[in-house]
């Protein structure tokens, strides 16, 4: 977080604003794009190609990693989710919460992992260009 003098703030303040269309959209575009960076982790697209990827070949200390990155980003999602996909698509995010609720037995925890790198992409897939 940036702190910002009283002298800055005033002047940021008293400088003139543009209300065209354009402009708007463009503004809304990148608080838009900026949200979703937040809920989207720096490595989640490598983490997802570890997955599901065609050389995908996960010890199980690397599944149980990559569990707790995609639980995070489930977290980030239910909470920027909302702010972005319009309407709001109840069914994917359910789907994604119950997946990041579950904790399988060792046995069944890469498919277990791989169930939820599909319904992240879902969410990312939902989420558009603001994802990527």
């Amino acid at each position: 977080m940036a702190a910002v003098t009283d002298d800055v703030a005033a002047q940021l303040l008293s400088r003139q604003t543009s209300d065209d269309q354009g402009t708007l959209v463009t503004l809304l575009y990148s608080l838009r794009r900026s949200l979703a960076e937040e809920a989207v982790y720096e490595h989640l697209y490598d983490d997802l190609e570890a997955v599901l990827g065609e050389y995908a070949d996960l010890a199980p200390v690397e599944v149980t990693v990559i569990a707790e990155w995609f639980r995070t980003a489930a977290t980030n999602f239910v909470e920027v989710v909302p702010r972005l996909v319009l309407p709001y698509p109840e069914d994917e995010m359910r789907h994604l919460i119950y997946l990041s609720a579950e904790h399988p037995r060792p046995d069944d925890a890469l498919g277990h992992l791989r169930r939820f790198a599909l319904a992240i992409l879902v969410i990312l897939d939902l989420m558009g260009d603001a994802a990527s």
